[in-house]
């Protein structure tokens, strides 16, 4: 939403990625974002090659996600504490370092259930340990007008990533071998590297404490009591959790929905319509927000994850449920940039750190429990687990619209 005293044009996607440092920032996003997409699908397909079990399936996710619920907090205090471009840029190099032995591992053919989970468990650290940092670096690189959109745009790459990776995971798998997938990912962890080497951050601004208040000291708690002392800080972060759990029941579930339907190897395409629906609602993001109330604007988001969850039961085809997926991934989009922004900009610079830290935990942090969750019911039915995730989105709906979860605008 445009704030006063900000020039539109820089609301402009435009004019943000004129902006050299953004650009880079952003560009290194999209060329990375792809590669963590391959390997999640890759591996999720890989273990129920494996296991034939959508239970190991959900316990992999799960140790893909856990980290989120683990490092997030300790990376905020980092990202606080320390230069925010070598965070990211060891936190990434973390990341390589796993992914290309798992690529090693996949070309001698020792890959098992258990060097799975280990390996996915690093890189799937790698993405916690950075993610604060690299979310705090938005409002340092564009104007405050422009941090909504800056936000929104920073999730399109994330979502294109999220459109092409599973793509590019379906094609590898169908036409070479999971060990050029898992490559890939290590190749794309480059990137992010090179982008912190050289952007040109202004120089942070020292935290000045609030009359009669202590100077931030960096600690995990009191980052925590800073969130807890704002009432809407913590309804956005409920949202953002339970704005989570058709989409990790949809990508959990995938391998299995896609073996119903004859082609395990094609779980990725369920998972990029999804992601093309998150692109439709980014870019659909700037309208509704402008016009719908932010009450009505989450509760439309809740409502199109619970049909869009729907649709894929009902589902015959492959295609079908490629399609029911879309409107999953537009209610996760048509929310996420709202309540992201919202918290950023709640935040000054001594804080914003561990708040991303807190938004990374609640974005994907749970994660975890609900892969475990829709793999354990899935055991029983898959169509039951995912109308577990209904409810649960119908419920998230009732929520919203009997509470003001409003950010700044």
């Amino acid at each position: 939403m445009p704030v006063s005293g900000e020039p539109s044009e820089w609301l402009s996607a435009r004019a943000l990625l004129r902006r050299r440092d953004f650009a880079i920032y952003w560009w290194s996003g999209f060329v990375s974002s792809p590669g963590n997409w391959v390997h999640n699908v890759t591996a999720s397909v890989v273990m129920f090659t494996l296991t034939e079990s959508p239970l190991m399936v959900g316990l992999l996710n799960f140790a893909i996600f856990i980290p989120n619920l683990i490092f997030s907090l300790p990376a905020g205090v980092l990202g606080d504490r320390f230069d925010r471009r070598w965070v990211v840029g060891l936190s990434s190099g973390l990341g390589a370092v796993a992914a290309a032995a798992l690529t090693l591992i996949s070309m001698a053919g020792g890959v098992t259930p258990v060097v799975l989970l280990l390996l996915c468990f690093v890189i799937g650290s790698a993405n916690p340990l950075a993610k604060p940092a690299l979310s705090a670096m938005i409002p340092g690189l564009v104007p405050r007008g422009a941090i909504g959109r800056a936000t929104a745009l920073y999730i399109v790459q994330y979502q294109i990533g999220q459109a092409a990776g599973p793509a590019m995971a379906a094609v590898l798998l169908l036409t070479s071998s999971p060990t050029w997938a898992f490559g890939l990912n290590a190749v794309s962890y480059l990137a992010p590297i090179a982008a912190m080497l050289i952007i040109r951050f202004p120089e942070r601004p020292t935290a000045q404490p609030e009359s009669g208040a202590q100077r931030p000291r960096g600690s995990i708690m009191e980052g925590l009591r800073y969130i807890a002392r704002d009432s809407t800080m913590l309804l956005m972060l409920l949202a953002i959790v339970l704005t989570n759990g058709a989409v990790e029941a949809l990508r959990t579930l995938a391998p299995s929905l896609a073996d119903e339907r004859g082609l395990p190897e094609a779980a990725g395409f369920i998972v990029m319509g999804y992601s093309t629906g998150a692109l439709l609602g980014l870019f659909l993001f700037g309208v509704a927000d402008r016009h719908l109330r932010p009450r009505l604007l989450l509760l439309s988001a809740f409502a199109l994850q619970a049909l869009g969850l729907i649709l894929v039961v009902l589902s015959p085809t492959l295609a079908w449920a490629v399609a029911g997926a879309l409107p999953i991934g537009l209610g996760f989009a048509l929310s996420i940039p709202r309540l992201s922004a919202g918290l950023q900009m709640s935040a000054s610079d001594g804080y914003r750190s561990r708040v991303m830290a807190a938004f990374t935990m609640a974005h994907l942090g749970l994660r975890p429990f609900f892969a475990l969750l829709a793999g354990a019911l899935a055991s029983l039915s898959i169509n039951g687990s995912l109308l577990v995730f209904v409810a649960l989105a119908v419920a998230a709906a009732i929520f919203v619209a009997r509470r003001d979860i409003v950010g700044p605008s």
